[in-house]
C-alpha cells in the first residue's frame, strides 16, 4: 500500500510545526483528520505536488492563513486573501473586552477599518439587533468583508470610506453606541523590524502608525467626542509604545480614557467615553 497521507505529510518538512503540516494536509486534501487516519487514505501525486509547494511557502514565511485561505476568529471561520489584513488573537480579544464593558446592548455601531470584517461580524453576532456601519479604505477589503458577512448571513452596511470620510458620516454625529477600530499602529521606523510574515503580507496602511505610532489613534479620538452617543463607547486596539503620546493627549482632551491589557498583561485596549 503507497504512503498515507499523514507519512506524506510528517516527511514533507521539519522545519515548520507538525500542527501546521497537518493543516496543509487537510487543506490539500479536503477532508478532516479523523477522516484521514480511519480511512489511512493517501495522496494523489498532484496532491503531493501541491502539500511540498504550501510546505516550502511556508518555510519561506508565508502566512498559514494566506496558504489555506480562511483564519479562524473568535467562533468562527474568515476567508481570507492577500493584501488584506489577517485578524490576530488580540483583536479577538478587544472584542471580547469591549463586549464587557458595554452597559448595555448598542443600537449603533460603527467599526473603523474593517479589514476581513472580524470585528464587524463578531459584533453583529453578539448584537443582532444593532445597526452596524463597517468601513475600509480598500476596496479589495471590502470584498472579502463583504463575502465573509454574507456567508456568516450577517447583515453589516460596507462602506467606502477613510475613517470618518464616508458618505452618510455626518448623520451619525451623536449616535454611536460604540466605535471601534484596530488602526495602525507600529511607528514607521519600526515597520522594517517586523517579522517576514506581517511585513511582506500584511498591507502597509493597516501598519503604519506614522513617527510615533499614534496618528490614526488620535485622529480618531479627535471625532470621538463628536459622534460619540451622550453614553457612547469608543473602543481602540493599541500597542505598548502608543502609552506615552497618549498620556499627552489626554491632558489636554476632554474625553474620558480606560486602559485595558491583554492576555499577555501588555497595554494592549483603550476604552473611551464622553465627559
Amino acid at each position: 500500500m503507497s504512503k498515507t497521507a499523514i507519512e506524506e505529510a510528517r516527511q514533507a518538512s521539519a522545519k515548520i510545526p507538525w500542527q501546521e503540516r497537518l493543516l496543509l494536509l487537510e487543506h490539500v486534501a479536503a477532508r478532516s483528520l479523523p477522516e484521514l487516519v480511519v480511512d489511512r487514505a493517501s495522496l494523489t501525486h498532484e496532491q503531493k505536488g501541491q502539500l511540498i509547494d504550501l510546505v516550502k511557502r511556508r518555510e519561506e514565511g508565508t502566512p498559514l492563513e494566506i496558504l489555506v485561505g480562511t483564519a479562524s476568529f473568535l467562533d468562527f471561520e474568515l476567508e481570507v486573501r492577500p493584501g488584506v489584513f489577517i485578524p490576530r488573537p488580540e483583536t479577538a480579544e478587544l472584542v471580547e473586552r469591549t463586549v464587557d464593558e458595554l452597559g448595555k446592548a448598542p443600537k449603533v455601531i460603527l467599526e473603523l477599518g474593517t479589514g476581513t470584517g472580524a470585528i464587524a461580524i463578531a459584533l453583529a453576532r453578539s448584537f443582532p439587533e444593532a445597526r452596524l456601519i463597517a468601513t475600509d479604505i480598500s476596496p479589495i477589503a471590502l470584498r472579502l468583508a463583504e463575502r465573509n458577512a454574507e456567508r456568516l448571513k450577517e447583515h453589516i452596511q460596507f462602506v467606502m470610506g477613510n475613517l470618518f470620510e464616508f458618505e452618510g458620516a455626518l448623520k451619525l454625529e451623536g449616535r454611536l453606541d460604540l466605535l471601534i477600530s484596530n488602526p495602525p499602529y507600529i511607528p514607521t521606523d519600526l515597520l522594517a523590524w517586523l517579522p517576514g510574515e506581517v511585513r511582506n503580507f500584511d498591507p502597509l496602511i493597516a501598519l503604519d502608525g506614522g513617527s510615533d505610532g499614534f496618528r490614526v489613534v488620535e485622529r480618531i479620538l479627535d471625532k470621538a467626542e463628536r459622534f460619540l452617543s451622550p453614553k457612547g463607547l469608543a473602543a481602540i486596539e493599541i500597542d505598548p509604545l502608543l502609552e506615552e503620546p497618549l498620556e499627552r493627549y489626554a491632558e489636554t482632551s476632554p474625553l474620558q480614557f480606560k486602559k485595558g491589557v491583554d492576555s499577555y498583561g501588555n497595554l494592549r485596549f483603550l476604552f473611551v467615553g464622553r465627559s
